[in-house]
C-alpha cells in the first residue's frame, strides 16, 4: 500500500519516481541522524498518534531506514499492532517526511552489525541481548523540502510562506520509493 503525503492544492509539489530523485532523497536523509518515528498508540484504543526520537542506524539507498529498539518497548508493541508509520527528520537545511510500514527484525547478526557506542549508551545487554532488535521502516513515499544550502532552503521556505517570488522550486518534492 502506498501512502501519499497530503498538501494543500495551492502548495507547489513535485511528484516523481525518477531514480535520480530517489537518490537525492536518500542523500538528504543520510545527512540526518535523529528521527521522530510516529506510530499509532496501541494502548490508547482511539487511534492516537505518538512520536518518539530514534537514532537512525542505516539509511538504505531505496529509502528504507533501520533503527535499534527494544522488543519489549512500546514502539514495537505499536508497530506490531499497526505497522503504518511516519519518520520525520529536520535540520537547518532540510525537512523530510518518510511514510511507510515498519517491521521488527529479530536477527542477532544484524543487531551486532548495527551496534555502536551510541547503542551501548541507550540499550542494555549489548547486541547479544534478545530484547535488542531492529526496526525497519520500508518507505513508500518520502516528501522533502530543501537539502541544498541553508540560504537556499530559507529562501524557498520564505517564498512558500509569503507566496512571493518564483514558486516553481519553493515546494516539497514527493518521491515514490521502489
Amino acid at each position: 500500500m502506498t501512502e501519499h503525503h497530503d498538501s494543500s492544492p495551492s502548495d507547489p509539489v513535485t511528484v516523481t519516481s525518477d531514480p535520480e530523485a530517489v537518490k537525492e532523497a536518500h542523500e538528504v536523509m543520510s545527512t540526518m541522524d535523529v528521527a521522530m518515528l510516529t506510530t499509532v498508540d496501541s494502548s490508547s484504543g482511539d487511534g492516537r498518534l505518538t512520536s518518539r526520537p530514534l537514532s537512525t542506524q542505516v539509511h538504505e539507498e531505496d529509502g528504507d531506514v533501520l533503527f535499534l529498539v527494544r522488543a519489549s518497548s512500546a514502539v514495537v508493541t505499536d508497530v506490531r499492532a499497526h505497522p503504518n508509520v511516519n519518520v520525520a527528520y529536520s535540520s537547518a537545511k532540510a525537512w523530510v517526511s518518510l511514510a511507510g510500514s515498519a517491521t521488527v527484525i529479530e536477527d542477532r547478526e544484524l543487531v551486532e552489525q548495527l551496534w555502536s557506542k551510541g547503542a551501548d549508551a541507550f540499550m542494555e545487554g549489548g547486541p547479544d541481548n534478545p530484547d535488542n532488535v531492529v526496526l525497519k521502516v520500508n518507505g513508500d513515499t518520502v516528501m522533502y523540502w530543501g537539502g541544498g544550502s541553508l540560504v537556499g532552503t530559507a529562501i524557498d521556505t520564505l517564498k512558500m510562506i509569503t507566496g512571493r517570488g518564483d514558486q516553481e522550486d519553493a515546494g516539497p518534492t514527493v518521491v515514490e520509493l521502489p
